[in-house]
């Protein structure tokens, strides 16, 4: 089965001063990436999780597929067309079959509109003007289980799981392929992010839909995902199915992150990983392994070679960036012997 969504080696930059300051201090790089090459495919009816600490480059990725950044080089292929060199109308197309729900459910709703115009939006923007605005309205709030006289009132007037399912409706309302749901839990109550969830859970099985879920929370991601991507500093470090990662975690900032999970049951045994020092400027970023600087398992090679990707030999769909993988330390050789003939070569 082809893939519906196709990244590959993405590279977003932001500039940190303009052309003329720069000219003036004289410096030659005044930009960083946010995003650093990054690669992955998400197939039709399938659900990815973007799972990193603030500031690693989620939603900045979700962004430049959505068309609201561009990307400084690389590719987006949606459903066989290539779509990130295409701009202005002609891009209308692909568009309307992907959505975007944004991480603030009320602060992305215009307090000026109502909850029907707000919905309607994506027809006007479109140029459909064959629907029935009352009519598509009602079809939507059904769809996320919100009553028909929600329609009248304003942003103001919903709760923050209101908004949320309002967000949802207007990205289902031309029917898309694609769904982006950027935090689809942040700053919502226990019981209301599960009625989100499942929620989402219930729309994917009945339309068929793929989705990109962007969140902090792991256990979002263990009930609702197939795949997980781990991501430091605007860089996957781990790639994987869900159920295999969470068993099985390859680089040691993915064991952290999975060690710091909150767990329900007060009597249990917590492991937490302590992860010393600060996360490093994408400014200034750490020579060699750029997680080094708070890795636990840091040798000296890890600080001077970028560590290329590899693959699982348990599974090949399984990939990570580390010397030292987890559960390979003691049957590999040394590791300056593996390093040998690579550390000429090795691409950052």
């Amino acid at each position: 089965m082809s893939a519906l969504l196709r990244v590959e080696n993405l590279r977003v930059r932001f500039r940190t001063m303009g052309p003329l300051k720069a000219l003036a201090t004289g410096t030659k790089a005044p930009f960083f990436d946010a995003v650093c090459g990054v690669t992955f495919e998400i197939d039709k009816g399938e659900t990815l999780a973007l799972v990193g600490e603030s500031g690693s480059g989620k939603s900045t990725i979700a962004r430049t597929i959505i068309g609201l950044q561009r990307a400084v080089s690389g590719s987006i292929n949606f459903d066989g067309q290539e779509i990130e060199d295409i701009t202005g109308a002609d891009r209308k197309p692909y568009l309307r079959r992907m959505a975007m729900t944004f991480q603030d459910p009320v602060g992305s709703l215009s307090p000026r509109l109502t909850v029907r115009s707000l919905l309607m939006e994506p027809f006007r923007i479109h140029q459909l003007k064959d629907r029935d605005a009352g009519a598509e309205a009602a079809r939507l709030l059904r769809l996320v289980g919100l009553p028909d006289d929600f329609a009248r009132r304003y942003p103001h007037q919903l709760s923050g799981g209101q908004a949320r399912r309002v967000g949802i409706a207007r990205a289902l309302a031309l029917n898309p392929d694609l769904i982006i749901a950027d935090e689809p839990t942040a700053g919502l109550d226990v019981s209301v992010q599960g009625e989100v969830l499942n929620l989402l859970a219930r729309l994917q099985d009945k339309l068929g839909m793929a989705i990109l879920i962007i969140t902090h929370n792991l256990n979002v991601v263990r009930h609702m995902t197939d795949r997980m991507a781990i991501m430091y500093l605007g860089r996957f470090i781990e790639v994987g199915s869900t159920e295999r990662i969470f068993e099985h975690p390859c680089h040691p900032y993915t064991e952290a992150l999975l060690a710091a999970n909150p767990e329900p049951d007060p009597d249990a045994v917590l492991n937490r990983i302590e992860l010393k020092g600060e996360v490093p400027s994408l400014m200034r970023r750490p020579s060699g392994c750029e997680f080094h600087t708070r890795c636990r398992y840091a040798q000296d090679i890890c600080s001077r070679v970028f560590p290329e990707p590899s693959i699982n030999s348990d599974d090949t769909k399984h990939s990570f960036r580390c010397h030292l993988p987890l559960g390979r330390r003691e049957a590999d050789p040394p590791l300056e012997q593996r390093l040998h003939l690579q550390l000429h070569q090795l691409p950052r």
